[in-house]
Formats: C-alpha cells, structure tokens, sequence
C-alpha cells in the first residue's frame, strides 16, 4: 500500500530573478490597447496602489518573494521528512515542450531523466542565485511508475497521452521551477520527477504562444484553438491519480504546481 504527501507550489517565473519585479504588470502597462485610466495608479484601487509605492513595485516584490520563500522552505521540510520515492507534479506547458506539433490534454512524462540548463533562454535575467547561464541540473525520472500510472489510467478510460522523450525543450518551467523552488537554499534535490502535463490554456496555446495577447491586435474567435479539459475532468484525474498511487508500492508525493493567477487570459482583465 502507497503513501501519499500532497503538496502546493508556484512556479511563478519571476521569483527566480535576482531582482523582484511585477513582470507582467508591466508588460501589461506598455500594451497600447490598455484603456488610459489604467495607465497610471490613479486608476488604479487603493492596494494596489499602495503595494507599487514609489517605486513601481520593487519593495512590495521583494516582500513577497520572502514571504513565499518562508512557504518553500516549509514544503521542502515536509518533503525531506517525508522521504518520497519520486514527485508527482501537475503542471502546464505553456508553448514550451508542446506546441503546433501536438497539444494534449493530459501527458504523462516517462523519462528516465534529463539535464536542463534553466539560464540559459535569450534575454533570460541574471537568476537569484548567481548562477551561470551554462549551469547543468540533472532531473532524475520514474519511468516504471510514469508507465504503472498511465497504464492504470488509461484502463480506467482516461484518454492519456505519454511520452518517453521531449520534442522541444527538456522540461516546461512549471516542472524546472519546481525544482528550483524546492531546492531555494541550494542543498541538492535527488528525489526524482513524475511530471504530469496538463493544457491549461486551451483555446489560447497556439495563438498566444502560452502567454498575453495584446489587447491592441485581440486574438478572433476564428483563430483559437480547441479547449482544454474540463475542471470536472481534472478533477477527475486527480482523484483517480491518488486511487491508483495509494495502491501501488511507492511513497508519493503528489505536487500541484501553478503560478500567478492567470487572470490575463480572461479578456475583461
């Protein structure tokens, strides 16, 4: 009979900068199609404007990254007392791994494992740990549980798709982040991944590219792509995930790995 730890935990990909900022804030400032009563905190209600301050956010950012920090290292002391044979993570590939090629709904990552250089994207900031663009992590994976668990979901008729090796990239950030996140204090991170890919974005991944539109130049409804699975089918997921864990022979912990509220992909914000 399986254990199970379950667990939460941002991938938010600014919180990895040496220097705290709202990214998409403002981004979002500089798009033309903003209307001009939120181009300024004037228009904007009262804590927000407080948390910009009088210096477009830096102070209340880098209060926020500690106070996440603090929440890391409590999940990681969890996880080191729980001792787990791999993490299960759920999280989504935004134009990264998966892209015109094929976008599934739900992909279980069966790797053996792969070594992903995190600093090294063009433009890509300096991280806050110093490392060098060049820096090298090995990820180890869990291919008998990734195929034991596919297996089993598909027996109970979960259309799955699998994979035993990436197309575009090693891994997508939300796994990467988790990683980065889970080890923050840089002691070494040997427990090995079960990534679980999850189309988050739905009608949006193709045409966005996984991440804005513009509201100068909207996306048409003719131009969006097929939607992603349904809550209620998440859900479902996730509960038969849990059943067929708990009744294998490995300590699991099964990781949610999400990120800033992406609210931006609901065209009224």
């Amino acid at each position: 009979m399986g254990e199970i730890l379950g667990l939460g935990i941002t991938h938010y990909p600014a919180l990895v900068a040496r220097t705290a900022a709202p990214v998409s804030l403002r981004r979002l400032l500089a798009d033309p199609g903003l209307p001009p009563r939120y181009r300024t905190p004037d228009g904007w209600p009262e804590i927000m404007r407080r948390e910009w301050g009088d210096d477009d956010g830096a102070t209340f950012a880098e209060s926020h990254r500690q106070t996440i920090i603090g929440e890391i290292r409590k999940l990681r002391g969890a996880l080191d007392a729980f001792r787990p044979d791999f993490l299960l993570v759920w999280g989504d590939d935004q134009h990264e791994n998966f892209q015109a090629d094929i976008i599934p709904s739900f992909c279980v990552l069966a790797y053996d494992g792969v070594d992903v250089q995190p600093w090294s994207a063009a433009g890509a900031p300096p991280n806050f740990w110093g490392e060098e663009v060049q820096t090298t992590f090995h990820i180890r994976g869990h291919k008998e549980a990734a195929k034991y668990l596919a297996s089993q979901l598909i027996q109970q008729d979960f259309d799955l798709a699998y994979a035993y090796r990436p197309l575009h990239v090693p891994l997508g950030h939300a796994f990467i982040n988790t990683v980065m996140f889970l080890d923050w204090d840089r002691r070494g991170f040997d427990f090995p991944l079960l990534p679980f890919a999850v189309n988050c974005y739905g009608r949006r991944i193709i045409a966005t590219k996984g991440y804005m539109e513009s509201l100068a130049n909207p996306i048409s409804p003719a131009d969006y792509d097929p939607p992603s699975p349904s809550p209620a089918r998440c859900f479902d997921l996730g509960a038969a995930c849990a059943r067929v864990l708990r009744k294998s022979p490995w300590r699991v912990a099964l990781v949610a790995s999400s990120s800033w509220s992406h609210a931006f992909m609901t065209r009224k914000h």
